[in-house]
């Protein structure tokens, strides 16, 4: 762009940092940063934002509450992709406690969490081993006419499948088909690994072939699923009719 005669402006360096961060080159997410004072452009919430997220994703959560800092001594209120950021990065450490306390002080600043953050928290619970502490987080959501999405739906099965509780799982998605919402192929990998996992393959395949008949185009991690935990276990799944499906997986 310089050798353009183009001058980057803050939506470029956002952009930028948010690419290197995506990709874990924290080095040059932070040069980038940098950069930005240096040109003397005015850094805004998404500036700050793409860095927090950056090292909350790095594990460095005392220098992403040190940006915060600095965003409110440059007179740029956190929003709630600022809490998002900093709560995500909580949960990746395991540490649920400091994550609720940041979602009430977020409450007492006059901001209300959306659907993305509760996701977060739900997805941090079950992270932990704790699914069933996520009743009292779908029930604020609902407090807070919040809905639910696949996403929320998708993260609390996964939960209840890592602890090999399948009936709870199935009726998470019934109460997701119940809110009209019909189950993706997201779903259906994260009950059919469950179901690997406990060795109930005939299981499985039977939710295999359900997907396959509603249509849903199997994936990357569908195919991953059914070489790792059927086939390299010697189960070949019966799909008769939807060998094309299956082969066509990318």
């Amino acid at each position: 762009m310089v050798g353009l005669g183009l001058k980057p402006n803050i939506v470029t360096y956002n952009a930028l940092m948010n690419g290197f961060s995506k990709k874990k080159m924290m080095k040059e997410a932070k040069k980038v940063f940098d950069d930005i004072t240096e040109q003397e452009l005015v850094p805004n919430a998404i500036t700050f934002n793409t860095m927090i997220d950056a090292y909350g994703m790095e594990g460095m959560m005392e220098e992403g509450f040190a940006l915060r800092s600095s965003m409110l001594d440059e007179e740029i209120l956190p929003n709630v992709s600022t809490y998002n950021c900093l709560i995500g990065g909580l949960c990746r450490e395991r540490d649920l406690r400091a994550a609720k306390d940041l979602l009430i002080e977020m409450e007492n600043n006059g901001l209300k969490g959306d659907v993305v953050t509760y996701n977060i928290l739900i997805d941090g619970s079950c992270k932990i081993g704790k699914p069933r502490n996520v009743e009292k987080l779908l029930n604020e959501m609902f407090n807070l006419g919040l809905k639910p999405n696949h996403v929320t739906y998708n993260t609390l099965m996964d939960g209840y499948c890592m602890e090999g509780n399948l009936k709870a799982a199935l009726n998470v998605m019934a109460r997701m088909e119940k809110e009209r919402k019909q189950p993706n192929v997201v779903t259906y990998n994260v009950l059919i690994k469950g179901y690997c996992k406990i060795n109930k393959l005939e299981a499985a395949n039977n939710l295999l072939n359900e997907m396959l008949e509603k249509g849903l185009n199997p994936n990357r991690n569908t195919y991953d699923i059914v070489r790792l935990e059927m086939l390299e276990k010697g189960f070949i799944p019966d799909i008769e009719g939807h060998l094309y499906n299956i082969s066509s997986m990318s």
